[in-house]
């Protein structure tokens, strides 16, 4: 997770295509959604320590890590909702105007926002209460990993509906952003 939105990162950053978008007709993954991931991943890695008993270090950096990623994805959300531009969408880097599958251009789909918010409400329940959480994370696992998983038989089948594509309402997830969905939410159900 960590290393793959690192990896998108600097896609963005030096202009690589390929790590923005595994082939040049499929949507790119935003950098906003790369950020997230690496916060994903962090949020992940502390989410198993505290299942293995190291509470210091681990609600803080979950605490950070949750609120990061609601502070991005729940504002990219609610405009998306709203349908007001925020500017977190181009906050360091801008998306093409006419990038492919995007309706607003750096903005991620529906799906992968909510995904990522997912990710928080795991950092928080783990915050509140880290005891008792595995029927909760294998929950949120099923639904990422689920969500993941569709959007990738969407690529294979090529159906845009089923990988979130819909023109003018919602962009589409890009496929290395499911695969990491997939990825992310086996890795929930493992805990």
């Amino acid at each position: 997770m960590i290393i793959a939105g690192c990896a998108v990162i600097i896609g963005w950053i030096f202009d690589i295509g390929f790590l923005k978008s595994i082939s040049p007709v499929w949507i790119t993954m935003k950098l906003s959604t790369a950020f997230t991931f690496v916060l994903s991943g962090i949020s992940l890695y502390f989410i198993i320590r505290a299942q293995e008993g190291e509470f210091e270090k681990t609600l803080i950096v979950l605490s950070i890590t949750s609120l990061l990623i609601i502070l991005i994805m729940g504002t990219l959300f609610f405009s998306t909702l709203i349908g007001i531009h925020t500017g977190v969408e181009d906050l360091f880097i801008k998306d093409a105007e006419n990038a492919i599958k995007s309706i607003v251009p750096g903005q991620p789909s529906i799906p992968t926002m909510l995904c990522f918010m997912l990710v928080a409400v795991a950092g928080i329940l783990t915050i509140l209460n880290p005891g008792q959480l595995r029927s909760k994370l294998r929950a949120i696992g099923m639904m990422i990993c689920s969500i993941g998983t569709l959007a990738i038989a969407g690529y294979i089948f090529n159906v845009p509906l089923i990988y979130y594509y819909v023109p003018g309402a919602n962009s589409a997830m890009a496929f290395h952003a499911a695969i990491l969905f997939m990825i992310l939410g086996a890795g929930f159900l493992c805990l």
